[in-house]
């Protein structure tokens, strides 16, 4: 499994079909953001799994991790990017984007 965090953001990264990626990327939904897929990755990867993990002890108003977990479901190279906003708001809202390179090979 390959993981990546917030320091990944506009790198290249190799992967093998049926690989999983896990990316871990700091959230508070409290905020009203959260991540959300930008149209990247194409089919590429599939989004296997979406979890928020709040960090140490249990405040309000207190941050934790978004942790995706993706697929790679074929060969090819591409983009999966992400975008943290407020869905409600549209577009405007995005404060933050990541985005990765994915060459995916057999």
């Amino acid at each position: 499994m390959l993981t990546l965090t917030r320091t990944d953001n506009g790198k290249s990264i190799t992967m093998q079909v049926n690989d999983l990626l896990l990316l871990s990327l700091d959230e508070n939904p409290t905020t009203g953001f959260q991540w959300a897929l930008d149209g990247g990755g194409g089919d590429l990867v599939e989004l296997q799994a979406s979890e928020y993990v709040p960090a140490g002890e249990s405040r309000v108003g207190r941050g934790g991790q978004r942790v995706l977990t993706f697929k790679a479901q074929r060969a090819g190279i591409g983009q999966l990017r992400l975008k943290l906003w407020r869905e409600w708001q549209g577009e405007p809202s995005i404060v933050e984007r990541f985005t990765v390179t994915l060459q995916v090979r057999e």
